[in-house]
């Protein structure tokens, strides 16, 4: 559901919206999904997320949310923190920050994307992330996400 914010854009999420921030332990690369074109900003690339239920905090929407897009589990994640990348006071978008290995090419490739809200799912290495046409909310965070992800 879209809700109208105080910042006058309409967002997804009528409790907010969260997103995975998927990184590995040597910090070289994030998890990215191309959006398909039936969603809101379709042919960019995010993280995969969305809209945080009633009563749901924003990790267990992130994970959950990976989960339905993406097929990742939980139990093969390790989260570290949480970073609010947009706060219009009436609606916010939290980032995720989670670890696990980075899979084979092979491996990720099998999985591929598991929902009809991403075409593809990849590894992208960090100082690559740039260079993809980004969707608008993670474009205007990733320079404070991507410093936020070297610090460790």
């Amino acid at each position: 559901m879209f809700v109208h914010c105080a910042c006058g854009q309409r967002h997804w999420g009528r409790f907010g919206a969260a997103g995975l921030l998927l990184t590995d332990p040597g910090r070289t690369g994030v998890l990215l999904q191309k959006r398909s074109v039936h969603v809101h900003s379709g042919g960019t690339w995010s993280v995969p997320g969305g809209a945080i239920e009633r009563g749901e905090d924003p990790v267990a929407a992130a994970l959950r949310e990976a989960h339905e897009e993406a097929g990742l589990r939980a139990r093969d994640l390790a989260v570290s923190r949480t970073v609010v990348g947009t706060d219009h006071g009436t609606w916010s978008y939290t980032y995720v920050i989670a670890e696990a290995p980075r899979p084979e090419l092979a491996e990720l490739a099998s999985a591929g994307a598991t929902s009809w809200e991403a075409d593809r799912t990849l590894w992208v290495d960090l100082d690559r992330v740039g260079s993809y046409r980004l969707h608008p909310g993670l474009r205007e965070v990733w320079p404070r996400l991507h410093g936020e992800l070297l610090q460790g």
